[in-house]
């Protein structure tokens, strides 16, 4: 039986201090008398971690994955219930039994489920990185979320490497655990099936490549920035794209200007091995858009919007008119995209708007201890990497602002680039002295400590961390998150458990058209458990007598989104 956290309510205390709390560790270090012969001993612990660069990675790595995976254990274990989730979840299946995709099924209209091409084939929309790293879980312990554990882990090292190319040690170390206790515990990446720790790590190893060659132009270095562009390309393609533009023209300038090397050592050394690796990257792409849209040219993604956008998701394109098979989609069509396009339309709303996208990032990625510190950041103006990234992060949201919603796993290739000018403004606070004592150095630790605190106190007080540490308006807080999902969850897990089959037909009322239960696995017949989507009689007498080997259940759904009006088995049609 799975069991929803007993928490209560976010508490008063824990929303005053994440509002107050951090701004109260800085008092106290500024004027509460301290021993700073301890900090100064812990400082020096830490450096010599630090310049033990490997050993830093690994630790990081390893904290992250840990980390993760004890939330998951500890707390709340994993259920999809987004329908991005589900179509994740679909691709890592897919992939983890060796195929690209799947053939379309003969009674397809009956699986039709948002985010999922049923025609040519049978495939998630999404571009496979999501997919694959659920697939190495999937493959290795049979449970997808280990690969989001460990794609966290390879997120927070990736960018703690980053960071180690572009600023000292200790700094970078400081950075990997911060994205450990932002991001890495209580936060939809790590606890979740559509987070962004693989676009997170494609960005870092870009970012990071481009400096190791400007400062040693090896071919190694220049298939890591080829891998950084492919993971971006194939986790998110628009974001990464615009995010990858600054990196790349700059590569360009400098093996133009009078610090580069020789063109022989830029043809061997990066031209080559770039083209080479950007040539198989492409030509697998181009393989995977063919398998499963039958053109080279046409991704998934596309193909998808083709069918069912009845909105684009940019804002410059005009809604359209879809015919669709099921009501469902028509009125999540109407009740969610339209809507959307119209709190987009007109300069006002767009303003008013877009500044509420720009507040949700600015929540999940800073909050109040990060925002606090970046006010060093004007002491740093003359520093061209702080620009550059100040420069790379305001191109990507003027891009982000342009399609119809924003979620922070798109602006996920810029992660490294937030921590690296929050590190940087950390290192300048540090140097503050005051009446002759070395507070800055003392503020510093305080962020850390807030971001501790701020897990340990909702425990400690029996609310839900999830709110409390990462809250967002997109993700649910645990404590209240849609039972119905873990009806059909148990549903599922209680119908596996004999040697009987079964099809289960659902039929949904407007109330409930946002709780998705027509999600099956990428082998639909072999399935123990297949959920269709309910049609006219005709059409569900069909579906039942192709599956004429299964019990047959109905459920109908209630007005309460939560309620099952009805579960009660067919024996089939005459």
């Amino acid at each position: 039986m799975i069991q929803l956290p007993e928490f209560t309510t976010e508490g008063a205390i824990c929303q005053n201090f994440k509002q107050f709390g951090f701004i109260v560790l800085l008092l106290i270090a500024l004027v509460f008398p301290f021993n700073y012969q301890y900090l100064r001993n812990l400082e020096k612990s830490f450096d010599k971690i630090a310049q033990k660069k490997q050993l830093s990675l690994l630790l990081v790595a390893l904290l992250a994955f840990i980390g993760a995976a004890s939330v998951s254990f500890l707390f709340y274990w994993p259920i999809p219930y987004v329908h991005d989730e589900y179509s994740y979840l679909l691709a890592a299946d897919t992939f983890a039994h060796a195929r690209l995709t799947n053939p379309p099924h003969p009674m397809w209209k009956h699986f039709e489920t948002f985010y999922v091409i049923q025609q040519p084939s049978y495939m998630s929309k999404y571009p496979p990185g999501q997919g694959l790293i659920l697939a190495l879980g999937q493959v290795l312990t049979g449970y997808p979320i280990v690969g989001v554990w460990f794609s966290m882990a390879l997120a927070c090292a990736s960018t703690c490497w980053m960071l180690q190319v572009w600023i000292k040690p200790r700094w970078a170390l400081m950075g990997g655990f911060l994205m450990i206790l932002k991001l890495g515990l209580f936060s939809y990446w790590s606890q979740n099936f559509w987070g962004g720790a693989v676009a997170a790590t494609g960005g870092a190893i870009l970012l990071g490549a481009l400096r190791k060659i400007i400062k040693e132009p090896k071919w190694f270095n220049s298939l890591l920035f080829g891998l950084g562009l492919g993971i971006l390309a194939n986790s998110r393609p628009y974001e990464g794209f615009i995010f990858s533009l600054p990196a790349i023209i700059y590569l360009l300038f400098w093996m133009k200007g009078k610090k580069s090397p020789q063109f022989k050592v830029l043809l061997k050394e990066i031209i080559l091995p770039l083209a080479i690796i950007l040539l198989v990257i492409g030509f697998m792409i181009g393989y995977y858009n063919f398998v499963i849209t039958g053109k080279v040219w046409l991704m998934p993604f596309q193909l998808y919007e083709n069918i069912y956008a009845n909105v684009s998701n940019f804002l410059w394109f005009e809604p359209r008119q879809v015919k669709f098979n099921h009501k469902e989609f028509e009125l999540v069509a109407e009740e969610m995209f339209l809507n959307l396009y119209n709190l987009n339309k007109g300069l006002s709303n767009l303003i008013s708007y877009s500044f509420i996208k720009l507040k949700n990032l600015w929540s999940f990625f800073l909050g109040i201890s990060f925002s606090i510190l970046l006010i060093a950041l004007p002491l740093l103006r003359k520093n061209f990497w702080v620009k550059f990234a100040l420069l790379n992060l305001v191109i990507l949201l003027v891009g982000m602002l342009q399609v119809l919603i924003s979620f922070p796993h798109y602006m996920a290739p810029a992660t490294c680039l937030v921590y690296f000018l929050v590190l940087q403004s950390m290192r300048r606070v540090s140097y503050l002295r005051w009446k002759n004592k070395p507070v800055g150095r003392l503020m510093v630790w305080m962020v850390p400590l807030y971001c501790i605190l701020l897990i340990l106190l909702p425990i400690s007080l029996k609310t839900d961390p999830f709110a409390c540490v990462n809250p967002a308006y997109w993700e649910v807080p645990k404590a209240y998150l849609p039972t119905w999902m873990v009806k059909r969850q148990e549903i599922i897990s209680k119908l596996s458990e004999g040697n009987d089959r079964y099809l289960i037909l659902v039929k949904y009322l407007p109330s409930t058209i946002h709780n998705e239960w027509v999600y099956n696995e990428a082998d639909i017949d072999n399935s123990k458990v297949i959920w269709a989507r309910s049609m006219s009689f005709e059409e569900n007498c069909r579906l039942i007598k192709y599956y004429s080997d299964r019990k047959v259940a109905f459920i109908e759904l209630g007005e309460e989104p939560d309620v099952i009006k009805r579960y009660y088995a067919i024996k089939g049609c005459e």
